[in-house]
Protein backbone atom coordinates (compact mmCIF):
# COMPACT_ATOMS: atom_id res chain seq x y z
CA UNK A 1 0.00 0.00 0.00
CA UNK A 2 0.86 3.61 -0.71
CA UNK A 3 2.85 5.93 1.97
CA UNK A 4 1.39 9.03 2.69
CA UNK A 5 3.76 12.65 2.41
CA UNK A 6 3.44 15.70 4.34
CA UNK A 7 3.38 18.49 2.25
CA UNK A 8 3.14 21.76 4.33
CA UNK A 9 0.65 24.79 2.44
CA UNK A 10 2.76 27.66 2.81
CA UNK A 11 0.55 31.52 3.00
CA UNK A 12 3.08 34.38 2.18
CA UNK A 13 2.15 37.89 2.59
CA UNK A 14 4.67 41.04 1.51
CA UNK A 15 3.32 44.28 1.92
CA UNK A 16 5.54 47.85 1.30
CA UNK A 17 5.53 50.28 4.64
CA UNK A 18 8.00 52.65 3.13
CA UNK A 19 9.24 53.70 -0.23
CA UNK A 20 7.36 54.47 -3.70
CA UNK A 21 5.32 51.55 -3.61
CA UNK A 22 4.05 52.24 0.24
CA UNK A 23 0.79 50.47 0.76
CA UNK A 24 0.82 47.54 -1.94
CA UNK A 25 0.33 43.76 -1.03
CA UNK A 26 1.45 40.73 -2.57
CA UNK A 27 0.01 37.21 -1.42
CA UNK A 28 1.26 34.05 -2.41
CA UNK A 29 1.42 30.37 -1.83
CA UNK A 30 5.02 29.56 -2.65
CA UNK A 31 7.92 28.81 -0.92
CA UNK A 32 10.25 30.88 -2.87
CA UNK A 33 9.24 34.63 -4.01
CA UNK A 34 12.16 36.99 -5.69
CA UNK A 35 11.69 40.74 -5.77
CA UNK A 36 13.27 43.65 -7.94
CA UNK A 37 12.41 46.16 -10.76
CA UNK A 38 12.42 43.45 -13.36
CA UNK A 39 9.07 42.21 -14.75
CA UNK A 40 10.25 38.23 -13.87
CA UNK A 41 10.40 38.89 -9.93
CA UNK A 42 7.20 37.49 -8.03
CA UNK A 43 7.31 41.63 -5.93
CA UNK A 44 7.80 44.08 -9.24
CA UNK A 45 8.92 47.31 -7.60
CA UNK A 46 9.74 49.43 -10.63
CA UNK A 47 9.59 52.78 -8.96
CA UNK A 48 12.35 52.22 -6.60
CA UNK A 49 15.45 53.50 -8.62
CA UNK A 50 17.39 52.13 -5.73
CA UNK A 51 16.63 48.50 -6.30
CA UNK A 52 17.97 45.97 -8.72
CA UNK A 53 16.99 44.43 -11.47
CA UNK A 54 16.57 40.91 -9.10
CA UNK A 55 17.50 42.31 -5.74
CA UNK A 56 16.14 39.94 -3.17
CA UNK A 57 14.83 36.74 -2.38
CA UNK A 58 12.08 35.08 0.14
CA UNK A 59 12.19 31.67 0.41
CA UNK A 60 11.23 28.66 3.16
CA UNK A 61 14.06 26.62 4.28
CA UNK A 62 13.61 24.09 6.82
CA UNK A 63 10.54 25.70 7.91
CA UNK A 64 11.85 28.88 8.28
CA UNK A 65 11.93 31.92 6.51
CA UNK A 66 14.74 33.29 5.09
CA UNK A 67 15.51 36.48 3.29
CA UNK A 68 18.40 36.08 1.18
CA UNK A 69 20.18 38.81 -1.01
CA UNK A 70 20.75 38.55 -4.52
CA UNK A 71 22.26 41.87 -5.46
CA UNK A 72 26.10 42.64 -6.01
CA UNK A 73 26.04 46.26 -5.96
CA UNK A 74 22.90 46.98 -3.51
CA UNK A 75 22.26 46.02 0.47
CA UNK A 76 19.70 44.39 2.01
CA UNK A 77 19.16 45.96 5.62
CA UNK A 78 17.57 44.20 8.46
CA UNK A 79 17.29 45.75 12.10
CA UNK A 80 19.84 48.51 10.88
CA UNK A 81 22.69 46.17 9.87
CA UNK A 82 23.32 45.15 5.96
CA UNK A 83 23.41 41.14 5.32
CA UNK A 84 23.29 38.75 2.68
CA UNK A 85 21.08 35.93 4.87
CA UNK A 86 18.85 36.47 7.38
CA UNK A 87 16.01 34.28 9.33
CA UNK A 88 12.81 35.82 9.46
CA UNK A 89 10.19 36.05 11.76
CA UNK A 90 6.69 37.06 11.27
CA UNK A 91 5.82 40.43 10.82
CA UNK A 92 9.77 40.90 10.32
CA UNK A 93 10.37 44.34 8.26
CA UNK A 94 13.68 44.03 5.92
CA UNK A 95 14.96 47.11 3.77
CA UNK A 96 15.81 46.89 0.42
CA UNK A 97 17.15 50.28 -1.88
CA UNK A 98 14.17 52.92 -0.64
CA UNK A 99 11.36 50.63 -0.02
CA UNK A 100 10.43 48.76 3.51
CA UNK A 101 8.76 45.12 3.72
CA UNK A 102 7.25 43.27 6.06
CA UNK A 103 6.67 40.01 5.59
CA UNK A 104 3.99 37.80 6.92
CA UNK A 105 3.76 34.33 6.57
CA UNK A 106 1.63 31.13 7.79
CA UNK A 107 2.95 27.32 7.52
CA UNK A 108 1.10 25.61 10.15
CA UNK A 109 -1.57 23.82 7.56
CA UNK A 110 -0.11 20.62 6.84
CA UNK A 111 -1.82 18.30 3.61
CA UNK A 112 -1.36 14.77 3.59
CA UNK A 113 -0.39 13.53 -0.05
CA UNK A 114 -0.21 10.06 -1.27
CA UNK A 115 2.89 8.78 -3.04
CA UNK A 116 3.83 4.87 -4.40
CA UNK A 117 7.02 5.24 -2.46
CA UNK A 118 6.51 1.96 0.02
CA UNK A 119 7.74 2.59 3.60
CA UNK A 120 10.73 1.22 4.77
CA UNK A 121 10.16 -0.90 7.75
CA UNK A 122 13.37 -1.23 9.97
CA UNK A 123 13.42 -4.11 11.61
CA UNK A 124 13.81 -3.95 15.75
CA UNK A 125 16.35 -5.87 17.26
CA UNK A 126 16.91 -7.15 21.00
CA UNK A 127 19.70 -4.82 22.83
CA UNK A 128 22.15 -6.92 24.37
CA UNK A 129 22.70 -7.07 27.77
CA UNK A 130 25.66 -4.66 29.68
CA UNK A 131 28.39 -6.06 29.97
CA UNK A 132 29.84 -5.64 33.76
CA UNK A 133 33.16 -4.08 34.28
CA UNK A 134 34.93 -5.61 37.20
CA UNK A 135 36.09 -3.21 39.10
CA UNK A 136 39.63 -3.33 40.62
CA UNK A 137 39.97 -3.47 44.41
CA UNK A 138 43.20 -2.19 45.54
CA UNK A 139 44.62 -4.21 48.78
CA UNK A 140 45.71 -2.54 51.90
CA UNK A 141 49.63 -2.23 52.34
CA UNK A 142 50.95 -3.83 55.55
CA UNK A 143 52.30 -1.61 57.49
CA UNK A 144 56.07 -1.82 58.35
CA UNK A 145 56.88 -2.04 61.80
CA UNK A 146 59.37 1.05 63.55
CA UNK A 147 62.61 -1.27 64.79
CA UNK A 148 64.04 0.74 67.56
CA UNK A 149 67.53 -0.44 67.95
CA UNK A 150 69.02 -0.40 71.20
CA UNK A 151 73.10 -0.64 71.94
CA UNK A 152 74.58 -3.54 72.71
CA UNK A 153 74.27 -5.31 75.90
CA UNK A 154 76.79 -5.21 78.05
CA UNK A 155 77.32 -8.57 79.64
CA UNK A 156 77.82 -11.69 78.31
CA UNK A 157 75.51 -14.57 76.62
CA UNK A 158 75.41 -16.45 79.52
CA UNK A 159 74.36 -13.92 81.84
CA UNK A 160 71.95 -12.53 79.65
CA UNK A 161 70.11 -15.95 79.38
CA UNK A 162 70.24 -17.08 83.29
CA UNK A 163 68.76 -13.34 84.50
CA UNK A 164 66.16 -13.43 81.00
CA UNK A 165 62.70 -14.83 81.88
CA UNK A 166 60.70 -17.82 79.77
CA UNK A 167 58.53 -14.75 78.66
CA UNK A 168 61.60 -12.27 78.31
CA UNK A 169 63.31 -14.92 75.62
CA UNK A 170 60.43 -15.72 73.31
CA UNK A 171 60.33 -18.32 70.35
CA UNK A 172 62.87 -17.88 67.42
CA UNK A 173 61.66 -15.77 64.43
CA UNK A 174 58.71 -13.68 67.07
CA UNK A 175 59.99 -9.83 67.39
CA UNK A 176 60.26 -8.84 70.93
CA UNK A 177 58.66 -5.86 72.68
CA UNK A 178 60.33 -3.56 74.84
CA UNK A 179 59.13 -0.49 75.94
CA UNK A 180 56.18 1.40 74.87
CA UNK A 181 55.50 -1.57 72.05
CA UNK A 182 58.42 -0.96 69.85
CA UNK A 183 60.20 -4.10 68.77
CA UNK A 184 63.41 -4.83 70.29
CA UNK A 185 66.14 -6.88 68.36
CA UNK A 186 68.10 -9.58 70.47
CA UNK A 187 71.80 -8.44 69.64
CA UNK A 188 72.84 -11.91 72.03
CA UNK A 189 71.04 -14.24 69.44
CA UNK A 190 72.66 -12.71 66.31
CA UNK A 191 75.65 -15.21 65.87
CA UNK A 192 77.22 -12.48 63.81
CA UNK A 193 77.23 -10.02 66.32
CA UNK A 194 80.52 -8.93 68.04
CA UNK A 195 81.69 -6.43 70.29
CA UNK A 196 82.46 -2.96 69.42
CA UNK A 197 86.45 -1.61 70.27
CA UNK A 198 87.77 0.34 71.35
CA UNK A 199 87.05 4.10 70.60
CA UNK A 200 89.49 5.64 68.25
CA UNK A 201 90.71 9.00 68.37
CA UNK A 202 88.89 12.02 67.06
CA UNK A 203 88.82 12.88 63.07
CA UNK A 204 89.80 16.30 61.99
CA UNK A 205 87.54 17.85 59.97
CA UNK A 206 88.09 21.01 59.31
CA UNK A 207 88.09 22.77 55.92
CA UNK A 208 92.05 23.59 56.31
CA UNK A 209 92.97 19.57 57.11
CA UNK A 210 91.49 19.01 53.73
CA UNK A 211 94.14 19.11 50.82
CA UNK A 212 91.29 19.60 48.23
CA UNK A 213 90.61 22.53 49.94
CA UNK A 214 93.84 24.08 49.67
CA UNK A 215 93.91 23.40 46.04
CA UNK A 216 91.24 25.50 45.50
CA UNK A 217 92.15 28.20 47.21
CA UNK A 218 95.85 28.36 45.82
CA UNK A 219 94.11 28.35 42.34
CA UNK A 220 91.67 31.95 43.22
CA UNK A 221 94.84 33.28 44.90
CA UNK A 222 96.71 32.86 41.51
CA UNK A 223 93.71 33.75 39.45
CA UNK A 224 93.43 37.11 41.52
CA UNK A 225 96.53 38.00 40.67
CA UNK A 226 96.43 37.71 36.89
CA UNK A 227 93.36 39.12 36.25
CA UNK A 228 94.87 42.67 38.01
CA UNK A 229 98.23 42.19 36.42
CA UNK A 230 95.93 42.15 32.88
CA UNK A 231 93.70 44.90 33.75
CA UNK A 232 95.86 47.70 34.67
CA UNK A 233 96.52 49.72 31.66
CA UNK A 234 100.22 50.43 30.56
CA UNK A 235 101.39 53.95 30.77
CA UNK A 236 102.98 53.76 27.58
CA UNK A 237 99.80 52.27 26.43
CA UNK A 238 97.70 55.54 27.37
CA UNK A 239 99.71 58.05 26.13
CA UNK A 240 99.91 56.69 22.77
CA UNK A 241 95.86 56.74 23.06
CA UNK A 242 95.56 60.32 24.30
CA UNK A 243 98.02 61.41 21.69
CA UNK A 244 96.18 59.57 18.76
CA UNK A 245 93.25 60.67 19.80
CA UNK A 246 94.38 64.33 19.79
CA UNK A 247 96.40 63.58 16.35
CA UNK A 248 92.76 62.92 14.80
CA UNK A 249 91.20 66.02 16.50
CA UNK A 250 93.77 68.09 14.84
CA UNK A 251 92.62 66.36 11.50
CA UNK A 252 89.24 67.26 11.61
CA UNK A 253 89.85 70.93 12.03
CA UNK A 254 92.07 71.71 9.92
CA UNK A 255 89.65 69.85 7.92
CA UNK A 256 86.88 72.23 8.67
CA UNK A 257 89.57 75.03 8.26
CA UNK A 258 90.10 74.11 4.88
CA UNK A 259 88.85 76.23 2.03
CA UNK A 260 86.75 73.47 0.96
CA UNK A 261 84.39 73.27 3.46
CA UNK A 262 84.28 77.05 3.29
CA UNK A 263 83.15 77.13 -0.01
CA UNK A 264 80.73 74.37 1.11
CA UNK A 265 79.41 76.75 3.88
CA UNK A 266 79.19 79.89 1.68
CA UNK A 267 76.98 77.86 -0.80
CA UNK A 268 74.37 76.39 1.83
CA UNK A 269 74.24 80.16 3.24
CA UNK A 270 73.89 81.50 0.01
CA UNK A 271 70.93 78.87 -0.42
CA UNK A 272 69.38 79.64 2.31
CA UNK A 273 69.23 83.35 1.90
CA UNK A 274 68.07 83.23 -1.70
CA UNK A 275 64.86 81.06 -0.41
CA UNK A 276 63.77 83.69 1.76
CA UNK A 277 64.78 86.73 -0.91
CA UNK A 278 62.21 88.46 -2.46
CA UNK A 279 63.80 87.01 -6.44
CA UNK A 280 62.53 83.78 -4.84
CA UNK A 281 59.59 84.61 -3.86
CA UNK A 282 58.71 86.40 -7.37
CA UNK A 283 59.62 82.97 -9.13
CA UNK A 284 57.45 81.00 -6.92
CA UNK A 285 54.59 83.48 -7.58
CA UNK A 286 55.15 83.23 -11.20
CA UNK A 287 55.65 79.80 -11.82
CA UNK A 288 52.37 79.10 -9.84
CA UNK A 289 50.13 81.42 -11.78
CA UNK A 290 51.73 79.96 -14.93
CA UNK A 291 50.90 76.75 -13.93
CA UNK A 292 47.25 77.15 -13.13
CA UNK A 293 46.81 79.00 -16.69
CA UNK A 294 48.50 76.23 -18.37
CA UNK A 295 45.36 73.72 -16.79
CA UNK A 296 43.14 76.03 -17.48
CA UNK A 297 43.91 75.72 -21.00
CA UNK A 298 45.35 79.58 -21.54
CA UNK A 299 48.39 78.87 -22.82
CA UNK A 300 49.24 82.36 -24.40
CA UNK A 301 48.94 83.67 -20.54
CA UNK A 302 51.37 80.65 -19.38
CA UNK A 303 53.66 81.55 -21.85
CA UNK A 304 54.24 84.61 -20.27
CA UNK A 305 54.72 84.03 -16.74
CA UNK A 306 56.93 80.57 -17.56
CA UNK A 307 59.13 83.28 -19.31
CA UNK A 308 59.52 85.98 -16.07
CA UNK A 309 60.63 82.94 -14.09
CA UNK A 310 63.30 81.99 -16.77
CA UNK A 311 63.84 85.30 -16.92
CA UNK A 312 64.41 85.81 -12.88
CA UNK A 313 65.60 82.28 -12.61
CA UNK A 314 67.60 81.09 -16.25
CA UNK A 315 68.17 77.18 -14.52
CA UNK A 316 64.55 76.36 -13.58
CA UNK A 317 63.61 73.36 -14.93
CA UNK A 318 60.26 73.12 -14.41
CA UNK A 319 59.28 76.41 -16.12
CA UNK A 320 61.60 75.37 -19.16
CA UNK A 321 59.49 72.27 -19.90
CA UNK A 322 55.98 73.68 -19.10
CA UNK A 323 57.30 76.86 -21.54
CA UNK A 324 57.80 74.09 -24.02
CA UNK A 325 54.40 72.21 -23.86
CA UNK A 326 52.53 75.57 -23.70
CA UNK A 327 53.89 76.66 -26.83
CA UNK A 328 52.76 72.95 -28.21
CA UNK A 329 49.33 73.26 -26.88
CA UNK A 330 48.88 77.06 -28.40
CA UNK A 331 50.06 75.83 -31.66
CA UNK A 332 47.50 72.65 -31.36
CA UNK A 333 44.76 75.14 -30.58
CA UNK A 334 45.34 77.10 -33.56
CA UNK A 335 45.47 74.63 -36.19
CA UNK A 336 42.43 72.91 -34.83
CA UNK A 337 40.39 76.30 -34.92
CA UNK A 338 41.92 76.47 -38.19
CA UNK A 339 40.32 73.22 -39.18
CA UNK A 340 37.11 73.82 -37.74
CA UNK A 341 36.69 77.20 -39.86
CA UNK A 342 37.30 75.44 -42.69
CA UNK A 343 34.73 73.04 -41.82
CA UNK A 344 31.87 75.68 -41.16
CA UNK A 345 32.55 77.07 -44.59
CA UNK A 346 31.81 73.60 -46.49
CA UNK A 347 28.83 73.28 -44.39
CA UNK A 348 27.81 76.58 -45.12
CA UNK A 349 27.17 77.80 -41.58
CA UNK A 350 29.50 81.60 -42.69
CA UNK A 351 29.20 82.21 -39.56
CA UNK A 352 30.80 79.84 -37.27
CA UNK A 353 33.20 79.80 -39.83
CA UNK A 354 33.82 83.62 -39.24
CA UNK A 355 33.70 83.06 -35.57
CA UNK A 356 36.48 80.82 -35.72
CA UNK A 357 38.95 82.92 -37.82
CA UNK A 358 38.28 85.75 -35.54
CA UNK A 359 39.39 83.32 -32.58
CA UNK A 360 42.56 82.58 -34.50
CA UNK A 361 43.50 86.08 -35.48
CA UNK A 362 42.73 87.04 -31.79
CA UNK A 363 45.02 84.48 -30.14
CA UNK A 364 47.89 85.34 -32.86
CA UNK A 365 47.54 89.03 -31.54
CA UNK A 366 50.94 90.74 -32.21
CA UNK A 367 51.81 88.32 -34.47
CA UNK A 368 50.35 89.55 -37.73
CA UNK A 369 52.88 89.06 -40.04
CA UNK A 370 53.00 84.71 -39.17
CA UNK A 371 51.35 82.66 -42.14
CA UNK A 372 48.65 81.96 -39.91
CA UNK A 373 47.55 84.62 -38.90
CA UNK A 374 46.93 86.14 -42.53
CA UNK A 375 45.60 82.70 -43.44
CA UNK A 376 42.60 83.52 -40.75
CA UNK A 377 42.66 87.01 -42.21
CA UNK A 378 42.02 85.94 -45.39
CA UNK A 379 39.73 83.09 -44.67
CA UNK A 380 37.42 85.74 -42.41
CA UNK A 381 36.60 87.84 -45.07
CA UNK A 382 35.43 85.20 -47.35
CA UNK A 383 33.05 83.46 -44.87
CA UNK A 384 31.60 87.36 -44.20
CA UNK A 385 31.23 87.71 -47.99
CA UNK A 386 29.51 84.09 -47.97
CA UNK A 387 27.09 85.37 -45.31
CA UNK A 388 26.14 88.24 -47.29
CA UNK A 389 25.48 86.15 -50.67
CA UNK A 390 28.16 87.48 -51.97
CA UNK A 391 31.27 84.78 -53.55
Amino acid sequence: MGALKEKPEVKMKLTVVAGPHMGQVFQFNKELITIGRSAENGVVLMNDPQISRTHAQVAVVNNEVEVLNLSQKNALIVEGNSVQRWKLINNSIFKIGDSEIRVEYDLGRVISVPTNQVANVIPMTTPRPPVPVKKKVSKPKPQQAVVARSGPPAMGQGQALQQRGPQQMGMPGQPQFGMQGFPQQNYNMNPAYQPASQPSEPKDDSLMANPNFKFFLIAVILMGIAYSYFQTPDKKSQAKKIQSTLKYEDEINARLVSKKEKDLEDERDLALKQKSSPQNFRVNESFLRGMRDFQLGNYTRAQEFFQVVLNLEPDHVLAKRHLYLSKVRFDELVQEKLLLGDSYYKKHNFRMCQSMYNQVMHMLEGKNNEQKYLLAQKKAKECSLADQGIR
